[in-house]
């Protein structure tokens, strides 16, 4: 899978943060797609801090052969922001696969 980040506004402490914790999450994803898919999936993560309040928003699209899915989410921290957005797009590949069965 090849991921991309984009970041607006956000430090450098929250961007090394963020990207070391999605290697632990990626196992999440890889579990609701077949290999193939997954070595060919694009994983792109922009996020955002707002600068009149404190809060993030994070967008997560995931491109791979047939299927486009994007979530996003606004949070008081990167990392809750983040983690609401990619549960949103775990329950939209589980029902993706769930429909791909019967």
């Amino acid at each position: 899978m090849h991921i991309q980040f984009s970041y607006k506004n956000v430090t450098e402490k929250d961007k090394k943060f963020l990207e070391t914790y999605i290697d632990k999450k990626t196992d999440r994803i890889a579990k609701l797609m077949n290999e193939s898919d997954f070595s060919n999936a694009n994983l792109e993560i922009r996020v955002e801090k707002f600068t009149k309040k404190e809060a993030y928003k994070c967008e997560i699209h995931l491109n791979y052969p047939r299927q486009n899915f994007m979530t996003s989410e606004d949070d008081h921290t990167v990392i809750e922001a983040f983690d609401l957005a990619l549960d949103k797009l775990i329950i939209q590949l589980r029902k993706h696969k769930d429909e791909q069965k019967n």
